[in-house]
């Protein structure tokens, strides 16, 4: 695969929108019907090649001056983007998943990591879905939640869904992202504890994919690990057998290690709360680690033991951390964390056109094979100059046959086995006046 098909899969997927384009119009049959010196694709592609500095500076960069001399106004542009519809940038980040599929597998699983990360965006005192009250007394701040299912052999998001930051329910969204799953195949969902649930765990076990899923350990607190009687050792491999149930039967009550009561109010989507009858069974591995740092953690799955030992366990749930390097990639690299309105709707824009070019960057290097020398490290592509370099080829400033070239020459070293404590930054957004 060549960066010119990635790119000429780019530009014919926003010509086919541009065609049907009642279809990503705020108002059909009106917006985008003129002639325009800012049509529908070059709006598309500038959002996609912006990156952190003014809104002035992003036009002058990617539009060429008029015959005399002039540049398009901002208030040209956003008239013009004030046209788009929701519907527009998540079409184009599905079409393009559409068209490079989702092929590297482990042992015959996709291995799709589920996960979320705060965004945070300039504050809007009439958006209380997004205003969240910070713990320092008097203090607020405005976010959106990104949830995504992240390839992790891919290194590409197959699926996202951005909610307000005051409302956002992540067990939810993962149920949703199962249902919608579009990778063919088996399945492997990777998630940290706060997608743990019994509404999750049954979604999972009645579909055709299979999980592993850490679960809250802190002290046993957790009442799902309290009902059971776990081994007392160091690490261990067991399997669980239980039944959910609706009802407060005595003999339920009485063996909370084989039922489990979800009460009428908490949710449960597989039996409804007046049902006092069904009982659905539930079969699962619970695994537990201890982690290098000499912490224990439990895990779950349905994996088969025999080809999944608890070894190849720890291994999938460490490569689960690949999404955390995804997202500061996503939030410093592509400049997720500058957005060039308070608008929420031009927000969700940027969002999504921020993850589609971190898909196509992704795409970049892996059509790049790089020759092997005799380095005291292997090397691999750097996903910083890869950004750089793809919104130059975007506006045709690096030319196809040169694009490789330019991969090869940027570089970084692989030095695995590297750990660095998490590092708690304060909740920032980049104003919209002080940019470069």
């Amino acid at each position: 695969m060549k960066a010119s098909y990635i790119k000429n899969s780019l530009l014919k997927t926003i010509s086919l929108m541009e065609q049907n384009i009642d279809r990503f119009a705020q108002k059909p049959g009106v917006d985008f019907t003129r002639h325009r010196s800012c049509p529908f694709s070059s709006v598309l592609l500038c959002l996609l090649a912006m990156e952190n500095s003014s809104l002035n500076r992003e036009l002058r960069r990617f539009f060429q001056p008029r015959k005399d001399g002039s540049f398009i106004t901002k208030s040209a542009f956003v008239q013009q983007r004030a046209k788009l519809n929701d519907q527009a940038f998540p079409f184009l980040f599905s079409s393009m998943n559409g068209i490079f599929p989702f092929k590297k597998t482990f042992k015959g699983y996709h291995l799709l990591a589920c996960d979320g990360s705060d965004v945070n965006i300039p504050p809007l005192r009439s958006d209380p879905s997004t205003r969240v009250i910070s713990n320092t007394e008097g203090s607020v701040y405005y976010q959106f939640h990104l949830n995504s299912v992240y390839d992790i052999l891919e290194e590409r998001f197959s699926d996202i869904l951005v909610q307000p930051r005051a409302g956002y329910d992540e067990r939810k969204v993962f149920v949703s992202f199962l249902q919608r799953n579009i990778i063919p195949g088996k399945c492997l969902f990777i998630a940290d504890r706060g997608f743990f649930s019994l509404n999750v765990i049954a979604h999972l076990a009645g579909s055709a994919s299979s999980f592993l899923l850490r679960v809250q350990s802190d002290g046993f607190g957790n009442s799902f690990l309290r009902r059971f009687s776990l081994p007392q050792e160091e690490e261990f491999d067991i399997d669980l057998d239980f039944s959910v149930t609706r009802s407060k039967k005595k003999h339920y009550i009485e063996h909370p290690d084989q039922f489990i009561y979800v009460r009428r109010d908490r949710p449960f989507d597989l039996i409804h709360p007046d049902d006092r009858e069904t009982l659905l069974p539930i079969s699962l591995r619970l695994v537990k680690i201890v982690l290098p740092g000499g912490s224990d953690e439990f895990l779950i799955t349905d994996l088969p033991r025999r080809s999944f030992p608890r070894e190849t366990l720890k291994h999938l749930y460490h490569l689960r951390w690949s999404t955390e390097t995804a997202y500061s990639h996503l939030k410093y690299s592509v400049a997720l964390n500058s957005f060039h309105s308070v608008r929420r709707d031009f927000i969700m824009h940027e969002i999504y056109a921020r993850v589609i070019f971190y898909n196509m960057a992704m795409l970049l290097i892996h059509s790049v094979t790089l020759s092997r020398r005799d380095r005291k490290y292997e090397f691999k592509i750097s996903v910083s100059d890869t950004v750089i370099i793809l919104r130059d080829f975007l506006i045709h400033r690096i030319k196809n046959e040169t694009i490789e070239i330019w991969l090869q020459n940027n570089v970084t070293d692989i030095r695995p086995n590297r750990t660095y404590p998490r590092k708690k930054h304060s909740k920032r957004f980049v104003p919209l006046n002080h940019r470069c």
